[in-house]
């Protein structure tokens, strides 16, 4: 029997595809692979849009000789699983001594994403088909899948396993050469449960780790894949953080019935519809789709259309309903993001040249340095708004953290220094007024003692001075005075939150997050005040 390749018109036998298939997945997936269309149809696999830039990155990586490590932040229904399955399938079914595993979020999507295994293997070209050992609700076993391995090598298996998160139990000395974590933001236990699978991936280039989920906000089961993604946006682990926004796919999109039609719509957009519209070259069949999902999938509410269909990765975690900044405003804040153009002392993170006539402000929140909490500062230039450095360290002693924050202040001419002084912040300002540093934010407050205003040197954070430094800083992002480029603190802005937690005076980050660097930007916002509009030359 001869199989005829998909987009070639050269017959070939199955020890030339074998060759092909193994070295080439697309081309096995595309031509040996079939898929169910949401009406019920049997077709040929072909990528779509999101599936092919998937595909072009996990090349590029293998062509590095590198692991698979990726974690996909993406919007419902854009074929990540299925794109995903056909890879572990290629890998597992086409080669002996492979051990893949697919943990779903949830005993239906555990079935479905089995089914659709066992209808790529029912409908492989029967040359190619690799003989079946058996299978069951959990597991696909293949009996010697390399063609050669069957007649020199009797005996090899290879096998796909598939679980739901909460139920599957990782052996010790099992070795997995492919995981498929699906909506990880679902799982129960998620941190404990990737913790054992990943001691049995070995660290070798013919590994694939693929983690993928829509968010379900930043706390609760939502807490892990949350903050795995943060972690893969600034390089804080080995995974890839490759986000899919909606408008990436062509079926999220409704043509007009006329021209007429299109034109009155162009008439009702919002200022939201109009920024994206700008900011990421939509169609108006595009925003005419957003309309109407936002209506019949997720019942009219915005927020949730957010969630599920993201256009921003910060859109992705809005989910909170008791979040302090307003979301609007959050969202806002990605236009500023941007990437450091250098660094100072090593790992201070500059992102603005300093500039002559230019006033600034530091602000500092310290920790004990043992590993827990960050001292956090951010400098803020005076006259853009800018956020121009940041740095972040939960390891650095009070002390030297001070150091550090007179360093860049000195570096940034001078830069008024407003140092929280709760709990470790004293030894922080005993630090400064050690070094002789000159300047120093005197915070404003009323001495019940002497029945006067007065000021003192620092910033105490109290139940009354919180609530303003946290709306002031809420004024300037509405009014878009302030503009952060650290994508960690804007992140930050999103777990921040109402809390009764002792100590946080009715606001602070979420249980299991940081809110650092965030105060640190709220305590530069303060120093501003003191520093004059203009710069006023000697």
């Amino acid at each position: 029997m001869k199989i005829m390749p998909k987009n070639t018109t050269k017959e070939k036998t199955g020890s030339d595809l074998y060759a092909e298939w193994v070295e080439i997945p697309r081309s096995f997936i595309e031509s040996a692979l079939q898929i169910k269309t949401e009406d019920q149809r049997r077709i040929l696999f072909e990528f779509n849009n999101v599936q092919n830039m998937l595909y072009q990155k996990i090349d590029a990586i293998r062509q590095q000789k590198k692991p698979v490590r990726i974690i996909i932040l993406k919007a419902r229904q854009e074929g990540v699983s299925t794109f995903t399955e056909g890879m572990i399938f290629q890998d597992t079914s086409l080669k002996p001594n492979v051990n893949s595993l697919i943990v779903a979020h949830e005993p239906e999507s555990t079935e479905a994403i089995f089914e659709m295994s066992k209808l790529f293997y029912d409908m492989m070209p029967k040359l190619i088909r690799p003989l079946k050992r058996y299978d069951n609700k959990k597991q696909l076993v293949f009996d010697n899948p390399d063609e050669k391995a069957r007649v020199e090598k009797p005996g090899l298996r290879s096998r796909i396993v598939i679980a739901t998160a909460g139920k599957v139990k990782i052996g010790r000395g099992l070795t997995i050469h492919n995981f498929h974590g699906s909506e990880v933001a679902f799982w129960k236990d998620g941190k404990e449960l990737m913790l054992s699978v990943m001691q049995a991936i070995p660290d070798l280039p013919n590994t694939m780790v693929v983690l993928e989920s829509t968010a379900n906000g930043f706390g609760g089961d939502g807490e892990y894949f949350y903050n795995m993604v943060q972690d893969a946006r600034s390089g804080k682990n080995d995974f890839e953080l490759i986000f899919l926004p909606w408008h990436l796919m062509p079926k999220y999109s409704i043509p007009f019935s006329s021209e007429e039609e299109k034109t009155k719509f162009a008439e009702t957009l919002d200022v939201y519809e109009k920024e994206i519209q700008k900011s990421f070259n939509l169609k108006l069949e595009q925003l005419n789709w957003r309309r109407w999902a936002i209506k019949n999938k997720c019942g009219g509410d915005t927020d949730k259309f957010k969630q599920e269909y993201p256009i921003t990765i910060e859109e992705a975690f809005v989910a909170s309903a008791s979040t302090v900044i307003p979301k609007q405003h959050i969202e806002a804040q990605r236009k500023f993001i941007r990437e450091p153009i250098d660094k100072l002392d090593g790992d201070v993170l500059i992102y603005g040249h300093v500039k002559n006539n230019h006033y600034y402000s530091l602000g500092g929140d310290p920790s004990e340095g043992a590993g827990r909490d960050d001292s956090a500062f951010t400098v803020i230039d005076k006259m853009t708004g800018r956020e121009v450095a940041h740095y972040a360290n939960n390891r650095i002693p009070p002390d030297l953290f001070a150091k550090k924050m007179v360093k860049t202040a000195e570096y940034f001419q001078n830069a008024i220094i407003v140092p929280e002084i709760n709990g470790h912040g004293i030894a922080v300002l005993n630090e400064l007024q050690k070094l002789e540093y000159p300047n120093i934010f005197r915070q404003r407050y009323y001495d019940h003692t002497s029945k006067q205003w007065t000021r003192r040197l620092g910033w105490k954070t109290t139940k009354i001075t919180k609530p303003l430094m946290v709306d002031e800083f809420k004024e300037g992002l509405r009014e878009e005075e302030i503009g952060m480029s650290s994508a960690a603190t804007v992140g930050q802005m999103l777990t921040f939150v109402h809390t009764n937690e002792a100590g946080h005076h009715g606001m602070g980050a979420e249980t299991g997050q940081k809110d650092d660097r965030l105060i640190s930007a709220m305590l530069a916002w303060q120093g501003l005040k003191d520093l004059p509009s203009e710069f006023i030359h000697d």
